[in-house]
């Protein structure tokens, strides 16, 4: 699993942003959806890293989980970064609890050994 943590919500130039975004980070009330589309991109990721996982987590500041998705994917952005592509799963149970796994690094992605099996 990756799990990224969300800064402060703020607001950016869709024009400057690879995925057009108007916002990043959080704010309270946010929908899953919303959390998602901040959370999956413009990271400096492993790509490698991030293929051998199922599913990405996003977490707020305070560790409580906001999204949940599955991963199919990365797009490649500008100056070495990515964003995840993937299936958001609405109403995972986890969301609004704490993170089980929580990271204590300042890097805002961490990454949790849970790789699927390969065969």
């Amino acid at each position: 699993m990756i799990q990224i943590r969300l800064g402060h919500y703020e607001p950016c130039d869709p024009a400057e942003d690879c995925l057009g975004r108007t916002h990043i980070g959080y704010r309270e009330g946010m929908t899953e959806a919303e959390a998602f589309e901040a959370g999956r991109g413009v990271w400096k990721l492993k790509a490698d890293r991030v293929l051998d996982q199922d599913e990405v987590q996003i977490i707020n500041l305070d560790g409580t989980v906001v999204a949940v998705a599955t991963i199919t994917g990365i797009t490649k952005c500008e100056e070495g970064r990515q964003a995840i592509e993937g299936t958001l799963l609405t109403g995972d149970p986890r969301v609004g609890q704490p993170t089980t796994t929580p990271h204590l690094s300042r890097n805002p992605v961490g990454y949790f050994e849970t790789s699927r099996a390969r065969g």
